[in-house]
Order: structure tokens, then sequence, then C-alpha cells
């Protein structure tokens, strides 16, 4: 399987788990893609949106920035991150980032059952 960035097709998002403003998201990855992994894909926030904090009661997922800046929320302690920055929000945790930069902030996703 071979996903390339120029093929993705990128779906506007708005207010991503009840954050604020625009987004857009492209899979790369869907269930039964590969084993373990329930998704995986790139989601690019716009200057002031944001994916608002949300629980992950049976399922862990990695959020890794590939550009931009912004501020990384697990379990409600917010740090700051940038490109090349990840965290890994564990099943029974909760999770959230916010673009407060002044360009779009890219991050890829992963979200995997519970192991």
């Amino acid at each position: 399987m071979i996903r390339a960035v120029a093929d993705l097709a990128w779906q506007p998002k708005l207010a991503i788990r009840g954050g604020e403003g625009p987004a857009a998201s492209a899979d790369l990855l869907k269930a039964g893609d590969m084993d373990g992994v329930l998704g995986a894909g790139l989601t690019r926030l716009e200057p002031g949106s944001s994916v608002g904090e949300h629980a992950h009661p049976n399922t862990e997922e990695l959020y890794l920035v590939v550009s931009g800046h912004g501020t990384g929320v697990l379990d409600g302690q917010r740090f700051p991150m940038g490109p090349g920055d990840c965290f890994l929000t564990k099943a029974g945790h909760s999770h959230g980032i916010q673009n407060d930069g002044n360009e779009p902030l890219i991050f890829f996703g992963l979200l995997t059952r519970q192991a």
C-alpha cells in the first residue's frame, strides 16, 4: 500500500471534538488496513483552531507535529509543541491540541486499539 501526500483527499472540518475553528483532515490508513490500527492520518489546524480535549476510554492515540507550533493537552496539562514533538494518550486518559501559532499546524495522528 502506498499513500502519496499529493494524492490525499483533504476533508474540511470544523470544531473537531468540541474544539474551535476550521481544520482539515486526510486519511492515510483506515480500520482494517493494518492490524491493531483503527486509523491514521494528517490533520491541519488553521491558526486559532483546536481539537478539543476528549477522552480515550478504550483506545490509544499518538499525535506527532509535522509542521507549525501549538499547545498540546494531556489530562489537562498544557505544553508547547513544534515539529517533531509527539505525545501518546493511553486508554483512560484525555488529550487535545491547539494551534496558537501564526501558520497552519499539521500533525499526524495514529489511533489504535487498547493493548
